[in-house]
Order: structure tokens, then C-alpha cells, then sequence
């Protein structure tokens, strides 16, 4: 399953940017995912792309990993917008796992005290 996360210009380049610098920390099994998610943010439509959970998190890891970068320079507006679009597609994946998880789906059986004697 996947969600549409759409962005405008200015988000998508400020998610190239931040996945840009964010992907030279990381390394081996750990790149090989996180550059699936970044192909995706650099080939995505006109204003929308399409990611799972875990794209949603490095996504939202690197935007985080960047503001931080930008508060130690002390650019803390820049800071401040970098962690605002985490904090909303942060948000958009936790709705989105809540709505497809399977052990939320499961109908709970009826217990021994519930059931009519």
C-alpha cells in the first residue's frame, strides 16, 4: 500500500535537499532502501509522489536530520520549515499506518466474561 503525499514546488525541493545530505550518512543495506524512496522524490510527478511507511520515514528522518543541521548554523527559520514538513508527513504516515495496519483490522473475539451465560 501507498500514499500520495502532495507537495509543491518548494516542498519538493527542500525533500531533495535535505534526502541529498541525509544520504551521504548513510551506508550499505540502509543507503540501498533509502535511495528507493529519493529516486521516487526526484522523479515524482508534477506535485505528488507515492510512498510506503517506511519511505514516509526517511523522508521525514532526513528532513529532521537537516533542520538540525540548519539550527547548529543557527538558520533557525530554515530550521523551523524543515521540521514543519516533518512533523506533517510524519503525521500523514501515522494516519496512514493506522488506517492499513492488519493487527487493527483483526476483529477481537468475544471474551469469557462478555459472553452470555
Amino acid at each position: 500500500m501507498k500514499q500520495t503525499i502532495s507537495l509543491d514546488q518548494t516542498h519538493k525541493i527542500m525533500v531533495a535537499k535535505a534526502m541529498k545530505f541525509y544520504r551521504g550518512s548513510l551506508q550499505g543495506m540502509g543507503k540501498r532502501l533509502f535511495d528507493i524512496a529519493f529516486n521516487k522524490v526526484l522523479e515524482m510527478g508534477k506535485d505528488s509522489v507515492d510512498l510506503d511507511g517506511m519511505e514516509m520515514i526517511y523522508v521525514t528522518q532526513a528532513l529532521n536530520s537537516y533542520g538540525k543541521k540548519l539550527s547548529s548554523l543557527k538558520e533557525y527559520e530554515g530550521a523551523a520549515c524543515y521540521r514543519s514538513l516533518a512533523s506533517h508527513i510524519e503525521k500523514t504516515r501515522i494516519s496512514f499506518q493506522r488506517e492499513h495496519s492488519p493487527i487493527l483490522k483483526k476483529k477481537k473475539a468475544a471474551s469469557a466474561g462478555t459472553l452470555p451465560a
